[in-house]
């Protein structure tokens, strides 16, 4: 139970966040034990304030890419191309879809939390204190390991993203005030991760109820049998759904995300003799000369392609740490499923002659009655109890017949990303060879 609790605490801190941010504000009524929606005007503000920061990092950054040009126009300095303002900018774009999607469904996150409670106190009130939720150690793991990639991202917002807002002339310059805005930006970076963060708390949540069904061992309890049959496992996919649903566009937006900064990182590798190296500061001022620009202004390249690894690898560690959630929810799924499919009477057959005479099948015998003639008297569908995929992304929400992804074939769409990405980083090292290649001949032939 007690680290059972621990995931519970956790998912009140982000219930306390959701609530700051505007994205779902609850509120616990004592007479009835249950949380009830209440939203209030302050959503709006909130809702308005991150709008405008991402309006005017926007802004910033399009007059520092003005100001970089017409520099470089008048030959005053020689100013490179900020590929990483690009790369914030396409984010800031990410950020805002996902942001407006979250507000937009903040009715369909309750209505998952709102399922989820009262599915919790139909069977609290039938099995009062056997009830025993506990989790793995496994899932314990997980959400510890959850703690220290927020911690990451609190620390690489105060240690790499801390602004210099004057230069050597202690003035206040404008590409100071875009650092400073890049501080701010924290804040929406932050509303992602949240609910990324929350996604894998769902499906950690998830494993750690389907743990506790299976250990309370229902095939000596017909009553409870039927409860599993007909009110937890449907309720287990309509829950699934509700979260698929919810969390899609921001899913999708992150592995967009994470698809940038792999790029971003391949632009501090280069290919040479068949190996993979970071780029030297050699190939940077070789670079900068192709180019035309002052070698003078060129950072440290192991420092930035060090920046990048780990913003690279963050990114990667949370989707992974999101499909590894998902998956041991469904292992546990899966479980449970084999688990009901092994139903078994008691000897004397008195829960079997008490569900006969309360169903009035008289002139009716069952020396020993298994799955299917429970499901068959009880009217359950045999086609939704079967050991399938659970939901992950849901295609068309309907009331009937929703359309989904199931988690398979979305680890399957990962596993083509990946391919993606692999095929596009051995086409940029093979362009970086052949520059490298253009660019040694052409210093031999000057």
């Amino acid at each position: 139970m007690a680290r059972f609790h621990f995931i519970v605490k956790i998912v009140k801190v982000f219930r306390f966040a959701f609530s700051v941010l505007g994205l779902l504000q609850l509120s616990f009524n004592k007479s009835q034990k249950l949380y009830q929606h209440k939203a209030n005007c302050c959503r709006f503000v909130t809702a308005i304030f991150i709008v405008l920061i991402l309006f005017l990092y926007n802004l910033l950054s399009n007059a520092v890419e003005k100001e970089n040009k017409l520099v470089n126009d008048l030959n005053i300095e020689s100013r490179p191309a900020n590929s990483e303002l690009r790369s914030e900018r396409f984010f800031s774009i990410f950020i805002f879809l996902s942001l407006v999607w979250s507000w937009a469904k903040k009715n369909q996150l309750w209505n998952l939390v709102n399922e989820a409670q009262l599915t919790y106190k139909q069977i609290k009130s039938l099995l009062g204190k056997h009830l025993n939720l506990e989790c793995s150690w496994l899932v314990l793991v997980y959400s510890i390991f959850l703690l220290l990639l927020l911690g990451v991202f609190g620390a690489k917002s105060l240690y790499y993203d801390l602004p210099k807002l004057v230069d050597e002339q202690n003035i206040i310059t404008l590409d100071g005030l875009l650092q400073l805005l890049n501080l701010i930006m924290g804040l929406p970076r932050l509303i992602i991760v949240l609910t990324i963060s929350l996604h894998i708390l769902y499906h950690l949540m998830n494993a750690s109820w389907l743990q506790s069904l299976i250990e309370l061992r229902l095939h000596r309890n017909l009553q409870l049998y039927q409860f599993q049959l007909n009110i937890l496992i449907p309720s287990h996919k309509k829950l699934n759904i509700l979260a698929g649903y919810y969390f899609r566009m921001c899913y999708i937006c992150f592995l967009y995300m994470l698809a940038f900064r792999f790029n971003h990182f391949l632009q501090y590798c280069v290919f040479d003799s068949n190996q993979v190296t970071h780029k030297t500061q050699y190939d940077l001022e070789d670079e900068a000369i192709w180019a035309g620009q002052d070698i003078d202004n060129l950072t440290n390249p192991r420092d930035q392609l060090i920046k990048s690894l780990l913003i690279l690898s963050w990114h990667l560690a949370l989707v992974m740490l999101l499909l590894a959630s998902a998956y041991m929810q469904q292992n546990e799924y899966l479980r449970l499923m084999q688990e009901s499919w092994n139903f078994k009477t008691d000897e004397n057959n008195s829960e079997v002659k008490a569900f006969l005479a309360e169903k009035s099948w008289k002139g009716h015998t069952f020396k020993r009655m298994d799955i299917l003639d429970i499901m068959f008297l009880s009217g359950v569908s045999i086609c939704d109890h079967q050991p399938v995929s659970i939901c992950f992304l849901t295609d068309r929400f309907r009331k009937k017949n929703p359309t989904y992804l199931n988690l398979d074939f979305i680890a399957g769409h990962f596993r083509l990303f990946f391919n993606v990405v692999i095929s596009s980083g051995i086409v940029y090292f093979a362009q970086q060879m052949e520059l490298r290649k253009l660019q040694e001949y052409l210093q031999q032939e000057g």
